[in-house]
Protein backbone atom coordinates (compact mmCIF):
# COMPACT_ATOMS: atom_id res chain seq x y z
CA UNK A 1 0.00 0.00 0.00
CA UNK A 2 1.30 3.08 -0.90
CA UNK A 3 0.78 6.59 1.63
CA UNK A 4 1.96 9.98 0.84
CA UNK A 5 1.69 12.27 3.75
CA UNK A 6 2.09 15.71 2.71
CA UNK A 7 3.49 18.88 4.36
CA UNK A 8 3.28 22.65 3.60
CA UNK A 9 5.92 22.50 1.22
CA UNK A 10 4.07 20.07 -1.43
CA UNK A 11 1.35 23.01 -1.65
CA UNK A 12 4.58 25.00 -2.49
CA UNK A 13 5.89 22.47 -4.81
CA UNK A 14 3.49 23.36 -6.44
CA UNK A 15 3.47 26.92 -6.68
CA UNK A 16 0.65 27.66 -4.29
CA UNK A 17 1.04 30.50 -2.11
CA UNK A 18 0.43 28.90 1.61
CA UNK A 19 3.95 30.03 3.58
CA UNK A 20 3.10 32.05 6.27
CA UNK A 21 5.20 35.18 4.56
CA UNK A 22 2.66 34.68 1.59
CA UNK A 23 -0.33 35.25 3.80
CA UNK A 24 1.29 37.86 5.79
CA UNK A 25 1.46 39.47 2.76
CA UNK A 26 -1.30 39.42 1.59
CA UNK A 27 -2.90 40.45 4.40
CA UNK A 28 -0.91 43.80 4.50
CA UNK A 29 -1.51 44.63 0.66
CA UNK A 30 -5.35 43.90 2.00
CA UNK A 31 -4.74 46.59 4.84
CA UNK A 32 -3.56 49.42 2.86
CA UNK A 33 -6.51 49.50 0.15
CA UNK A 34 -8.03 52.35 0.65
CA UNK A 35 -11.81 51.75 0.09
CA UNK A 36 -12.39 55.86 0.26
CA UNK A 37 -10.09 56.99 -2.03
CA UNK A 38 -12.05 57.17 -5.01
CA UNK A 39 -14.66 58.68 -4.08
CA UNK A 40 -11.71 61.36 -2.14
CA UNK A 41 -10.11 61.84 -5.44
CA UNK A 42 -13.46 63.48 -7.01
CA UNK A 43 -13.98 65.29 -3.45
CA UNK A 44 -10.72 66.97 -3.26
CA UNK A 45 -9.43 67.52 -6.55
CA UNK A 46 -8.33 70.64 -7.80
CA UNK A 47 -10.50 72.47 -9.87
CA UNK A 48 -9.02 75.78 -10.63
CA UNK A 49 -8.64 75.27 -14.96
CA UNK A 50 -11.28 73.93 -17.90
CA UNK A 51 -8.50 71.03 -18.15
CA UNK A 52 -9.20 69.95 -14.50
CA UNK A 53 -12.60 69.26 -15.69
CA UNK A 54 -11.39 66.10 -18.10
CA UNK A 55 -9.17 65.23 -15.04
CA UNK A 56 -12.60 65.59 -12.41
CA UNK A 57 -14.30 63.30 -15.26
CA UNK A 58 -12.01 59.98 -15.42
CA UNK A 59 -11.78 60.31 -11.43
CA UNK A 60 -15.92 60.36 -11.02
CA UNK A 61 -16.00 57.39 -14.23
CA UNK A 62 -13.19 55.57 -11.77
CA UNK A 63 -15.16 56.23 -8.86
CA UNK A 64 -18.25 54.55 -10.73
CA UNK A 65 -16.43 51.57 -11.37
CA UNK A 66 -16.96 48.64 -8.96
CA UNK A 67 -13.46 47.47 -10.07
CA UNK A 68 -11.96 50.55 -8.63
CA UNK A 69 -13.33 48.71 -5.20
CA UNK A 70 -12.00 45.48 -5.69
CA UNK A 71 -8.33 43.68 -5.76
CA UNK A 72 -7.33 41.43 -8.08
CA UNK A 73 -4.67 38.70 -7.87
CA UNK A 74 -1.92 41.76 -9.27
CA UNK A 75 -3.11 43.74 -6.17
CA UNK A 76 -3.33 41.36 -3.64
CA UNK A 77 0.02 40.19 -4.21
CA UNK A 78 1.61 43.43 -4.65
CA UNK A 79 3.93 43.12 -1.21
CA UNK A 80 5.81 40.63 -2.54
CA UNK A 81 8.95 42.82 -3.20
CA UNK A 82 11.56 39.76 -2.29
CA UNK A 83 13.38 38.63 -5.44
CA UNK A 84 12.64 34.84 -4.21
CA UNK A 85 8.72 35.96 -3.69
CA UNK A 86 8.11 37.95 -7.17
CA UNK A 87 9.27 34.52 -9.00
CA UNK A 88 7.53 32.39 -7.16
CA UNK A 89 4.21 34.27 -7.43
CA UNK A 90 5.18 34.70 -11.15
CA UNK A 91 5.30 31.08 -11.44
CA UNK A 92 1.70 31.02 -9.91
CA UNK A 93 0.50 33.43 -12.42
CA UNK A 94 1.89 31.34 -15.61
CA UNK A 95 0.52 27.96 -13.91
CA UNK A 96 -2.33 29.14 -13.06
CA UNK A 97 -5.82 31.11 -14.26
CA UNK A 98 -5.66 33.82 -11.45
CA UNK A 99 -8.30 35.78 -13.39
CA UNK A 100 -10.87 34.55 -11.17
CA UNK A 101 -9.13 35.42 -7.78
CA UNK A 102 -10.26 39.20 -6.56
CA UNK A 103 -12.14 40.44 -3.70
CA UNK A 104 -15.29 42.96 -3.43
CA UNK A 105 -15.30 45.43 -1.46
CA UNK A 106 -17.20 43.76 1.48
CA UNK A 107 -14.97 41.13 1.31
CA UNK A 108 -12.05 43.51 1.78
CA UNK A 109 -13.72 45.63 4.41
CA UNK A 110 -14.60 41.99 6.63
CA UNK A 111 -11.22 41.30 6.52
CA UNK A 112 -9.44 45.31 7.09
CA UNK A 113 -11.90 45.11 9.85
CA UNK A 114 -11.04 41.53 11.22
CA UNK A 115 -6.90 42.40 10.94
CA UNK A 116 -7.79 45.83 12.29
CA UNK A 117 -9.89 44.07 15.41
CA UNK A 118 -7.46 41.02 15.96
CA UNK A 119 -4.67 41.18 18.36
CA UNK A 120 -2.86 37.88 16.87
CA UNK A 121 -2.44 39.45 14.29
CA UNK A 122 -1.07 42.83 15.35
CA UNK A 123 1.34 41.19 17.39
CA UNK A 124 2.41 38.80 14.04
CA UNK A 125 2.59 41.81 12.25
CA UNK A 126 5.31 43.39 14.81
CA UNK A 127 7.28 40.59 14.83
CA UNK A 128 7.24 40.07 11.11
CA UNK A 129 11.19 40.09 11.17
CA UNK A 130 11.35 37.03 13.28
CA UNK A 131 8.47 35.28 11.78
CA UNK A 132 8.99 33.33 8.42
CA UNK A 133 7.49 29.70 9.02
CA UNK A 134 4.78 28.40 10.50
CA UNK A 135 6.93 26.71 12.99
CA UNK A 136 8.25 30.01 14.29
CA UNK A 137 4.58 31.24 14.13
CA UNK A 138 4.03 28.43 16.83
CA UNK A 139 7.08 29.39 18.73
CA UNK A 140 5.67 33.11 18.99
CA UNK A 141 2.47 31.94 20.20
CA UNK A 142 4.33 30.06 22.83
CA UNK A 143 6.47 33.10 23.72
CA UNK A 144 3.06 35.46 24.49
CA UNK A 145 1.92 32.07 26.94
CA UNK A 146 5.07 32.24 28.88
CA UNK A 147 4.85 35.90 29.13
CA UNK A 148 1.59 35.67 30.21
CA UNK A 149 2.17 33.05 32.86
CA UNK A 150 5.15 34.25 34.57
CA UNK A 151 2.95 37.86 34.50
CA UNK A 152 -0.14 35.66 36.60
CA UNK A 153 2.67 34.64 38.97
CA UNK A 154 3.69 38.34 39.83
CA UNK A 155 0.30 39.92 39.70
CA UNK A 156 -1.13 36.91 42.34
CA UNK A 157 1.87 37.75 44.37
CA UNK A 158 0.90 41.19 44.38
CA UNK A 159 -2.72 40.58 45.03
CA UNK A 160 -2.43 38.76 48.09
CA UNK A 161 -0.64 41.45 49.97
CA UNK A 162 -2.99 44.82 48.54
CA UNK A 163 -6.31 44.85 48.45
CA UNK A 164 -6.08 48.68 46.06
CA UNK A 165 -5.02 49.37 42.61
CA UNK A 166 -1.49 48.63 41.53
CA UNK A 167 0.87 49.76 38.87
CA UNK A 168 1.60 46.94 36.98
CA UNK A 169 5.12 48.63 35.85
CA UNK A 170 6.12 48.45 39.79
CA UNK A 171 6.11 43.90 39.10
CA UNK A 172 6.29 43.65 35.30
CA UNK A 173 9.05 44.50 32.75
CA UNK A 174 7.98 46.93 29.89
CA UNK A 175 8.43 44.37 27.64
CA UNK A 176 6.22 41.95 29.25
CA UNK A 177 3.12 44.27 29.22
CA UNK A 178 3.84 46.02 26.07
CA UNK A 179 3.57 41.95 24.38
CA UNK A 180 -0.13 41.59 26.07
CA UNK A 181 -1.24 45.11 25.42
CA UNK A 182 -1.68 43.61 21.63
CA UNK A 183 -4.61 42.23 23.50
CA UNK A 184 -5.53 45.64 25.53
CA UNK A 185 -4.20 43.60 28.89
CA UNK A 186 -3.79 47.17 30.40
CA UNK A 187 -4.88 50.85 30.96
CA UNK A 188 -2.25 53.06 30.54
CA UNK A 189 -1.53 56.46 31.42
CA UNK A 190 1.26 59.31 31.41
CA UNK A 191 3.90 59.69 28.67
CA UNK A 192 4.53 62.31 26.88
CA UNK A 193 1.75 64.91 26.73
CA UNK A 194 1.79 68.58 25.18
CA UNK A 195 -0.16 70.69 27.79
CA UNK A 196 -0.68 74.33 27.10
CA UNK A 197 1.28 74.25 23.67
CA UNK A 198 4.49 72.69 25.90
CA UNK A 199 5.32 69.06 25.73
CA UNK A 200 5.17 67.47 29.26
CA UNK A 201 6.75 64.02 30.92
CA UNK A 202 4.35 62.26 33.02
CA UNK A 203 4.89 58.88 34.95
CA UNK A 204 3.95 56.47 33.09
CA UNK A 205 1.45 54.12 34.84
CA UNK A 206 -0.66 50.97 33.97
CA UNK A 207 -3.91 49.26 35.20
CA UNK A 208 -4.88 45.94 34.48
CA UNK A 209 -7.88 46.48 32.41
CA UNK A 210 -11.71 46.14 33.94
CA UNK A 211 -12.36 43.68 31.55
CA UNK A 212 -10.10 40.92 32.32
CA UNK A 213 -10.95 41.50 36.10
CA UNK A 214 -13.79 39.08 38.21
CA UNK A 215 -17.09 40.69 37.22
CA UNK A 216 -15.72 43.76 35.11
CA UNK A 217 -14.32 45.38 37.94
CA UNK A 218 -11.16 45.90 38.67
CA UNK A 219 -11.58 46.21 42.79
CA UNK A 220 -12.06 42.23 42.53
CA UNK A 221 -8.52 41.80 41.04
CA UNK A 222 -7.23 39.97 37.80
CA UNK A 223 -9.54 37.12 35.98
CA UNK A 224 -6.35 35.19 34.41
CA UNK A 225 -8.91 32.78 33.40
CA UNK A 226 -11.21 35.86 31.20
CA UNK A 227 -7.51 36.85 29.86
CA UNK A 228 -7.00 33.43 28.44
CA UNK A 229 -10.45 32.75 27.03
CA UNK A 230 -10.37 36.36 25.03
CA UNK A 231 -7.20 35.00 23.82
CA UNK A 232 -8.33 31.71 22.83
CA UNK A 233 -11.27 33.34 21.07
CA UNK A 234 -8.57 35.90 19.30
CA UNK A 235 -6.93 32.63 18.02
CA UNK A 236 -9.64 31.36 16.40
CA UNK A 237 -10.44 34.65 14.86
CA UNK A 238 -7.53 34.51 13.41
CA UNK A 239 -8.03 31.09 12.04
CA UNK A 240 -10.89 32.56 10.45
CA UNK A 241 -9.36 35.31 8.52
CA UNK A 242 -6.55 32.89 7.81
CA UNK A 243 -9.31 30.84 6.72
CA UNK A 244 -10.93 33.34 4.28
CA UNK A 245 -7.20 33.37 2.49
CA UNK A 246 -7.18 29.88 1.89
CA UNK A 247 -10.91 29.83 0.66
CA UNK A 248 -11.40 33.05 -1.37
CA UNK A 249 -7.61 32.94 -2.96
CA UNK A 250 -5.66 29.46 -2.57
CA UNK A 251 -8.20 27.28 -3.33
CA UNK A 252 -9.53 29.15 -6.38
CA UNK A 253 -6.54 28.77 -8.32
CA UNK A 254 -7.06 26.86 -11.14
CA UNK A 255 -4.09 25.26 -13.03
CA UNK A 256 -4.01 25.87 -16.60
CA UNK A 257 -2.02 23.14 -17.93
CA UNK A 258 -2.40 19.64 -16.98
CA UNK A 259 0.37 18.45 -14.37
CA UNK A 260 2.71 15.10 -14.15
CA UNK A 261 4.70 13.72 -11.85
CA UNK A 262 5.93 11.44 -13.89
CA UNK A 263 9.55 11.16 -11.46
CA UNK A 264 11.48 8.02 -10.63
CA UNK A 265 10.65 6.21 -8.32
CA UNK A 266 7.31 7.91 -7.63
CA UNK A 267 4.43 6.26 -6.35
CA UNK A 268 1.15 6.85 -6.94
CA UNK A 269 -0.88 7.04 -3.45
CA UNK A 270 -3.86 4.93 -2.24
CA UNK A 271 -4.09 7.24 0.60
CA UNK A 272 -2.81 10.38 2.09
CA UNK A 273 -2.06 11.77 5.45
CA UNK A 274 -2.26 15.67 5.06
CA UNK A 275 -0.71 17.81 7.38
CA UNK A 276 -2.06 20.71 5.25
CA UNK A 277 -5.33 22.76 5.33
CA UNK A 278 -5.66 22.43 1.70
CA UNK A 279 -6.70 19.75 -0.85
CA UNK A 280 -4.34 19.98 -3.13
CA UNK A 281 -3.30 16.36 -4.41
CA UNK A 282 -7.64 15.99 -4.88
CA UNK A 283 -7.89 18.86 -6.93
CA UNK A 284 -4.99 19.18 -8.84
CA UNK A 285 -4.49 15.63 -9.62
CA UNK A 286 -6.75 12.59 -8.59
CA UNK A 287 -9.77 12.09 -6.06
CA UNK A 288 -7.69 9.86 -3.04
CA UNK A 289 -8.93 9.45 0.40
CA UNK A 290 -7.28 11.83 2.66
CA UNK A 291 -7.12 11.95 6.08
CA UNK A 292 -6.72 15.67 7.23
CA UNK A 293 -4.17 15.52 10.69
CA UNK A 294 -4.66 19.32 11.17
CA UNK A 295 -7.89 20.10 10.32
CA UNK A 296 -9.52 21.45 6.82
CA UNK A 297 -10.56 24.68 5.21
CA UNK A 298 -13.36 25.64 4.09
CA UNK A 299 -17.50 26.46 5.23
CA UNK A 300 -17.10 23.99 8.29
CA UNK A 301 -13.50 24.37 8.41
CA UNK A 302 -11.44 23.20 11.76
CA UNK A 303 -8.14 24.62 11.14
CA UNK A 304 -5.62 23.11 13.79
CA UNK A 305 -2.94 26.20 14.85
CA UNK A 306 -1.44 25.89 17.76
CA UNK A 307 1.64 24.58 19.85
CA UNK A 308 2.84 20.76 20.83
CA UNK A 309 2.41 20.95 24.35
CA UNK A 310 2.01 23.46 28.03
CA UNK A 311 5.80 23.29 29.35
CA UNK A 312 4.84 25.87 32.00
CA UNK A 313 3.68 24.69 35.51
CA UNK A 314 0.94 27.87 35.58
CA UNK A 315 -0.22 27.04 32.09
CA UNK A 316 -1.29 23.62 33.16
CA UNK A 317 -2.75 25.23 36.51
CA UNK A 318 -4.83 27.75 34.09
CA UNK A 319 -5.82 24.66 31.72
CA UNK A 320 -4.39 26.16 28.88
CA UNK A 321 -4.84 23.40 27.08
CA UNK A 322 -7.16 25.09 23.73
CA UNK A 323 -4.06 26.77 22.38
CA UNK A 324 -2.26 22.87 22.20
CA UNK A 325 -2.49 20.97 18.85
CA UNK A 326 -4.19 17.84 20.91
CA UNK A 327 -6.89 19.47 22.67
CA UNK A 328 -7.77 21.65 19.10
CA UNK A 329 -7.48 18.29 16.94
CA UNK A 330 -9.78 16.48 20.03
CA UNK A 331 -12.24 19.28 20.15
CA UNK A 332 -12.58 19.89 16.23
CA UNK A 333 -13.10 16.17 15.23
CA UNK A 334 -10.29 16.10 12.83
CA UNK A 335 -8.76 13.25 11.42
CA UNK A 336 -6.27 12.66 14.09
CA UNK A 337 -6.61 8.76 14.68
CA UNK A 338 -2.99 8.31 12.51
CA UNK A 339 -1.78 4.92 11.48
CA UNK A 340 -4.06 3.17 14.09
CA UNK A 341 -5.10 0.34 12.02
CA UNK A 342 -1.35 -0.47 11.04
CA UNK A 343 -0.53 0.09 15.09
CA UNK A 344 -4.13 -2.84 15.83
CA UNK A 345 -2.58 -5.24 13.31
CA UNK A 346 0.49 -5.64 14.48
CA UNK A 347 -1.24 -5.67 18.10
CA UNK A 348 -3.59 -8.30 16.64
CA UNK A 349 -0.78 -10.36 15.32
CA UNK A 350 1.78 -9.99 18.92
CA UNK A 351 -1.70 -11.60 21.15
CA UNK A 352 -1.84 -14.40 18.39
CA UNK A 353 1.99 -15.01 18.51
CA UNK A 354 2.00 -15.63 22.38
CA UNK A 355 -1.31 -17.16 21.81
CA UNK A 356 0.38 -19.76 19.89
CA UNK A 357 3.77 -19.82 21.96
CA UNK A 358 2.27 -20.62 24.65
CA UNK A 359 0.60 -23.94 22.99
CA UNK A 360 4.08 -24.62 21.88
CA UNK A 361 5.05 -24.87 25.44
CA UNK A 362 2.40 -26.38 26.18
CA UNK A 363 2.61 -29.12 23.82
CA UNK A 364 6.54 -29.17 24.93
CA UNK A 365 8.11 -28.56 21.60
CA UNK A 366 11.72 -28.44 21.31
CA UNK A 367 13.54 -25.02 21.73
CA UNK A 368 14.84 -25.74 17.94
CA UNK A 369 10.83 -26.01 16.83
CA UNK A 370 9.84 -23.60 18.96
CA UNK A 371 12.38 -20.95 17.78
CA UNK A 372 11.66 -21.92 14.10
CA UNK A 373 7.81 -21.20 14.24
CA UNK A 374 8.61 -18.13 15.76
CA UNK A 375 10.48 -16.94 12.90
CA UNK A 376 7.93 -17.84 10.99
CA UNK A 377 5.15 -16.33 12.75
CA UNK A 378 7.64 -13.19 12.78
CA UNK A 379 8.17 -13.02 9.17
CA UNK A 380 4.73 -13.37 7.61
CA UNK A 381 1.72 -13.19 10.47
CA UNK A 382 2.47 -9.56 11.06
CA UNK A 383 4.32 -8.13 7.57
CA UNK A 384 2.52 -4.99 6.59
CA UNK A 385 3.93 -4.13 3.58
CA UNK A 386 3.75 0.16 3.38
CA UNK A 387 5.52 2.24 1.19
CA UNK A 388 4.99 6.01 2.89
CA UNK A 389 6.34 8.64 0.93
CA UNK A 390 7.11 12.02 2.91
CA UNK A 391 6.69 15.05 0.84
CA UNK A 392 6.98 18.91 2.28
CA UNK A 393 7.04 17.89 5.53
CA UNK A 394 9.30 19.16 8.21
CA UNK A 395 9.80 16.64 10.41
CA UNK A 396 9.75 18.87 12.92
CA UNK A 397 9.25 18.66 16.98
CA UNK A 398 6.17 19.92 17.15
CA UNK A 399 4.72 16.66 15.29
CA UNK A 400 6.94 14.33 17.15
CA UNK A 401 4.20 12.12 18.35
CA UNK A 402 3.54 11.42 14.48
CA UNK A 403 7.23 10.92 13.59
CA UNK A 404 7.27 8.70 16.78
CA UNK A 405 4.25 6.26 15.64
CA UNK A 406 5.44 6.02 11.98
CA UNK A 407 9.00 4.82 12.92
CA UNK A 408 7.73 2.55 15.58
CA UNK A 409 6.52 -0.30 12.64
CA UNK A 410 9.38 -1.77 12.06
CA UNK A 411 10.58 -2.11 15.81
CA UNK A 412 10.34 -5.53 16.95
CA UNK A 413 10.89 -6.84 13.29
CA UNK A 414 10.73 -5.75 9.47
CA UNK A 415 7.47 -5.54 8.73
CA UNK A 416 8.13 -4.17 5.02
CA UNK A 417 7.67 -0.61 6.17
CA UNK A 418 9.92 1.69 3.95
CA UNK A 419 9.61 5.46 4.32
CA UNK A 420 11.18 7.87 1.32
CA UNK A 421 11.50 11.44 2.48
CA UNK A 422 11.18 14.30 -0.60
CA UNK A 423 13.55 16.98 -0.08
CA UNK A 424 14.21 20.60 -1.47
CA UNK A 425 18.41 21.05 -1.79
CA UNK A 426 20.88 19.93 0.00
CA UNK A 427 20.14 22.11 3.16
CA UNK A 428 16.45 20.58 2.85
CA UNK A 429 18.03 17.32 3.72
CA UNK A 430 20.44 18.51 6.28
CA UNK A 431 17.33 20.08 8.54
CA UNK A 432 15.58 17.18 7.62
CA UNK A 433 17.79 14.85 8.77
CA UNK A 434 19.06 16.75 11.61
CA UNK A 435 14.84 16.86 12.98
CA UNK A 436 14.91 13.08 12.42
CA UNK A 437 17.81 12.65 14.79
CA UNK A 438 16.34 14.99 17.51
CA UNK A 439 13.50 13.25 17.86
CA UNK A 440 14.13 9.20 17.05
CA UNK A 441 17.92 9.27 17.96
CA UNK A 442 21.19 7.96 16.68
CA UNK A 443 20.23 4.50 16.91
CA UNK A 444 17.10 4.18 15.28
CA UNK A 445 18.01 6.84 12.47
CA UNK A 446 20.75 4.34 11.53
CA UNK A 447 18.98 1.29 11.84
CA UNK A 448 16.28 2.53 9.83
CA UNK A 449 18.72 3.79 7.12
CA UNK A 450 21.54 0.72 7.40
CA UNK A 451 18.42 -1.07 6.61
CA UNK A 452 17.49 1.09 3.71
CA UNK A 453 14.38 1.17 5.62
CA UNK A 454 14.85 4.60 5.47
CA UNK A 455 15.77 6.67 2.40
CA UNK A 456 16.23 10.49 1.32
CA UNK A 457 15.02 11.65 -2.59
CA UNK A 458 15.05 15.19 -4.32
CA UNK A 459 11.23 15.99 -4.45
CA UNK A 460 9.99 15.12 -7.72
CA UNK A 461 9.89 17.46 -10.77
CA UNK A 462 6.94 18.74 -11.21
CA UNK A 463 5.83 19.45 -14.76
CA UNK A 464 2.83 22.19 -15.73
CA UNK A 465 1.74 20.64 -19.59
CA UNK A 466 0.83 23.04 -22.04
CA UNK A 467 -3.04 21.48 -22.74
CA UNK A 468 -2.66 20.40 -26.69
CA UNK A 469 -5.10 22.41 -28.89
CA UNK A 470 -7.18 20.04 -30.87
CA UNK A 471 -6.31 19.72 -34.44
CA UNK A 472 -8.26 21.98 -36.99
CA UNK A 473 -8.99 21.55 -40.68
CA UNK A 474 -8.20 24.39 -42.36
CA UNK A 475 -10.30 26.30 -44.98
CA UNK A 476 -9.29 25.94 -48.50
Amino acid sequence: MNILIVGNGFDLSHYLPTKYDHFMLVMKAIEKKDLNKPINDVLYSPFEHPIHLITKYFKITHALDQKSYQMNFEQLFSEFKQSRDMEFIHKTKGNYDVSSIYLTAVQIYEIQNKLKKNGWYQYFKNHVEEIKTWIDFEQKIEEVLIVLAKSIVQIEKVEMNINDQFDLLDILSKKHIDTLNFFGFSNNVGGTVKIGGRVTNIQREAYISAKFCHGENIDNGFSATAFLDFLQQELEDFIQVFNLYLELIVDKLSSINSISLETDGWTYPDKIFSFNYTDTYQRLHNSVNVEYLHGSHGENQNIVLGISDLDDVSLKKLKAYGFTKYHQKLFKDTDYIFLDEFKRIIEDGKKEFDADLKLMSANALSDIRTRSIKRGLGSNATTLDLNFIIWGHSLDVSDKDYIVDLFSLNDDIDRNVRITVYYFGKTGKFSLLNNLLAILGKGKVEQWMKNKWLCFRPNPEIKFLAQESPDVDQAS
